[in-house]
């Protein structure tokens, strides 16, 4: 019994490990239900989950375009300095994005969103 108890647990911790990121339709359902629940979503656990969520994205792409600088390769976006994006901005922009290519992770969303919002010259 102990043997099978181990051999479930390994398997539920391989299946979904902690660091998986968040795609862009789990974001956005999310944040569709907690939208309707009106003023009861300030108790939801879902909030804190979906900063936590869109914050390690913004971490990796903060990441990602340091190190394309330092590696000598062009930005794939470029902001003006100062400027960011409202979070009803970057929702607007990954609704923008097609439903069938919504299973990307949600970093890769928010660059798309960047991107199209702050092309390179």
């Amino acid at each position: 019994m102990k043997t099978i108890l181990m051999a479930v647990a390994l398997t539920v911790t391989l299946a979904s490990p902690a660091n998986a990121a968040m795609d862009v339709n789990t974001f956005l359902t999310k944040v569709a239900a907690l939208k309707a629940k009106g003023m009861r979503a300030l108790f939801s656990s879902d909030i804190g989950l979906l900063k936590r969520e869109a914050g390690a994205a913004v971490t990796q792409i903060d990441a990602e375009k340091k190190a394309r600088a330092k590696a000598g390769q062009p930005p794939l976006y470029c902001s003006p300095e100062g400027k960011k994006m409202s979070s009803d901005e970057m929702i607007a922009g990954l609704q923008e994005i097609p439903a069938a290519q919504r299973g990307m992770s949600l970093k890769d969303g928010f660059l798309r969103v960047i991107a199209r919002r702050n092309p390179c010259p």
